[in-house]
């Protein structure tokens, strides 16, 4: 008897014993699960924002080996300081490339000598810099990144990239360095971190902060422990759980290391926001479990749940971690030096993986020619002679036929000649991209804009002509109606009266819903062009054909003086203000008389024009459905209409490329806003 009474409470201890368990082991997968999907998600961006760093910062490196190969290790600055020539060369480097850095030659004095930017410009110091004390004390000929400084000529902030010189004896011959806006790999940050909440960092080797996103001006400068942020000196990259030196938050921060220059991209999201989703998820789990009746229920469909979710997670992660791939393969960018005295051009890798050629090939004129597909041969030898002549620099698309594989890619190619003293081109330095996914999209995008566009217009013309139609029979119903009325009226008891006055009114209400449905397919039907319209001559108009209506509600209506200019159709606005300030009227609050303002307020490009009234007003939620065609909120006999009055006033505002939205709270009137491109 007694084991009768206890096992019901040992059977319920061991299920709530079972599922306790089951839902604590579930809770830390399932937080394990979330981190790992952070993880993937940091490593992304920390892969994406290498691939714009990199590019950015061999640009200026390319730049400064030029800059090197003009100077030469001779140290002769003052012939290089008054040698125009020299400085021409310089000034085109920077000018070539997409980052356009600024560069500098500094003699052994930390005196600039050279600027790309000015000839012969006052020698200023920078032996003070940290990037020149950087080259003064070591030997290395290895790209510095130096900390983020004011430049002197610029007065803004800039980061600099430069480079020992050597003489031949070893000793400093100089430095080359190029001065980068932080904008260029701030802007990329911002782009990538825009959805998350994400902290990007751009490090020395050294530990010293270059560039943060968001911005801590403070830390800038500052030197942390690198052991702080990143699990081995001697890793590559990879992730790890660190608390920030800079704010104490806790974050799951990927790294990688740009050798070449020195140093390491950060990207970190945050412990809280990561685990956000997984916590919510938890609380939701254990208040459902608290549901003693229902565990088993409740066990079943959270299983179910659970295993679907962690099945969307994988296939987030194999996804992402396709789309990485994708990305490092196709966002490249190659560069080109071509000697045109020699017929000669040098190349970089990624050039080369686009053009599909190999260190064998051939890398003069023609061979570049062998590469463009066959019909467009003629025109690019002839845009190369025009080149020659001096008549522009290179800024084309085309089409290649990729060697290695033969398939036709399009490129767009830049790039900028230089010219000796009597003005025959000999070297052209420039870059390569494939954009041939950017010319498909473009072309199935102007495909499917073509198709929407003819469909819209089927669509409107089906709706005029069976409204045009449908008008018809129902004036032969009303017209029937009243002949039977009229020839039978006298021998039909009240309520045979009573039907077919519904009938004359179904059929009248049929008819007004039918012509409102011509006023909508009629929209954007004008076959002028859209020219200026004075809104007060508009809004004249509209208040005398509604005179009637507004003496028989004694509204008041107030218009502000000078209304704007804008551009549409005179008729169709009309049509929009006569709906909303027949909507004002009809809408109007028993308990008060009613009140109209019309007010402007001109913007470039826009002007905005508000009707707003003191009447019944219009709850939050139907906001976006009265503009919705056939939609009404009030069903009530007292408020005629068919619904499509607003869809009307919506469609009109569109097409002229503007829009229409109302602010309103119940019983407190509503203020319809029009935005309307002002005329020129």
């Amino acid at each position: 008897m007694r084991m009768g009474k206890v096992w019901p409470l040992l059977l319920w201890f061991w299920v709530a014993a079972l599922v306790g368990g089951w839902f604590a082991i579930s809770a830390i997968r399932d937080h394990d699960e979330e981190c790992r999907k952070a993880e993937a998600r940091s490593q992304i961006l920390v892969e994406l924002a290498a691939v714009q760093t990199s590019r950015i910062f061999e640009g200026a490196e390319m730049a400064i080996d030029h800059v090197a190969i003009v100077l030469g290790e001779s140290g002769e600055w003052e012939h290089h300081v008054r040698d125009l020539h020299t400085w021409r060369i310089i000034h085109n480097i920077g000018k070539a490339l997409v980052s356009q850095p600024r560069l500098l030659a500094i003699d052994p004095a930390g005196i600039v000598r050279i600027r790309g930017e000015a000839f012969e410009a006052e020698p200023v110091s920078v032996a003070d810099q940290d990037y020149f004390r950087h080259h003064l004390d070591g030997p290395s000929d290895r790209p510095y990144a130096g900390n983020p400084v004011v430049s002197p000529f610029s007065h803004t902030s800039v980061l600099t990239l430069s480079m020992r010189m050597n003489r031949p004896d070893g000793s400093l011959g100089g430095v080359i360095a190029s001065s980068l806006s932080p904008g260029s790999v701030l802007g990329y940050f911002v782009a990538l971190a825009k959805q998350e909440d994400v902290v990007f960092a751009l490090l020395r080797e050294d530990g010293t902060m270059l560039l943060r996103h968001p911005d801590a001006p403070a830390v800038i400068g500052t030197r942390f422990p690198i052991v702080l942020l990143t699990p081995h000196r001697e890793g590559h990259e990879g992730t790890v759980l660190r608390v920030s030196p800079v704010d104490g938050v806790e974050r799951i921060t990927s790294f990688k290391r740009l050798d070449r220059f020195g140093l390491v991209l950060i990207a970190a999201i945050p412990v809280e926001a990561a685990l956000a989703p997984w916590r919510h998820r938890t609380l939701k789990m254990a208040v459902l479990i608290g549901l003693g009746s229902l565990i088993l229920t409740v066990l079943s469909v959270v299983l179910l749940r659970r295993r679907s979710e962690r099945q969307r997670s994988a296939a987030i992660i194999s996804e992402s971690r396709s789309l990485l791939l994708e990305v490092q393969a196709v966002a490249q960018l190659g560069y080109y030096v071509y000697d045109m005295v020699a017929d000669r051009w040098e190349s970089s890798e990624i050039l080369d993986s686009i053009f599909g050629i190999g260190p064998e090939d051939r890398r003069d004129a023609q061979g570049w020619l062998d590469l463009v597909v066959p019909e467009q041969k003629a025109e690019m030898a002839i845009y190369l002679d025009e080149i020659v002549a001096g008549k522009h620099d290179f800024d084309k698309e085309y089409r290649i036929c990729r060697k290695s594989d033969g398939a036709v890619r399009w490129v767009v190619g830049l790039g900028k000649v230089e010219r000796d003293e009597t003005g025959r081109a000999i070297r052209m330095i420039g870059t390569i991209r494939d954009v041939t996914d950017k010319i498909n999209a473009q072309e199935e995008l102007s495909k499917k804009a073509e198709e929407l566009a003819r469909s819209n217009a089927d669509l409107e013309q089906f709706a005029y002509v069976a409204s045009h139609d449908l008008r018809e029979p129902l004036r032969m119903v009303a017209s029937y109606m009243r002949l039977l009325e009229r020839r039978y009226g006298d021998s039909l008891n009240a309520e045979a009266h009573e039907f077919i006055a519904f009938a004359r009114e179904g059929a009248f209400r049929m008819d007004k819903l039918v012509l409102d449905l011509l006023a909508y397919s009629r929209v954007g039907r004008v076959s002028d062009e859209p020219g200026p319209v004075r809104l007060d001559e508009v809004i004249e108009c509209v208040l005398r054909q509604l005179a009637d209506r507004i003496d028989e509600s004694r509204a008041e209506i107030n218009v502000v003086a000078n209304l704007p200019i804008v551009s549409g159709h005179r008729e169709e606005l009309i049509r929009l203000f006569q709906n909303l300030i027949d909507n004002a009227i009809k809408y109007r609050a028993s308990e008060r008389p009613l009140l109209i303002q019309i007010t402007a307020r001109t913007d470039t490009p826009f002007s905005v024009i508000t009707v707003a009234d003191n009447g019944i007003g219009i709850e939050p939620d139907y906001f976006e459905r009265i503009f919705v065609i056939f939609q009404r909120l009030h069903r009530h006999p007292g408020y005629e209409g068919t619904g499509i009055g607003l869809a009307i006033c919506k469609k009109i505002a569109e097409q002229y490329g503007g829009r229409i939205w109302v602010d309103s709270a119940s019983g407190n009137g509503a203020a319809f806003h029009i935005a309307l491109k002002t005329a020129p």
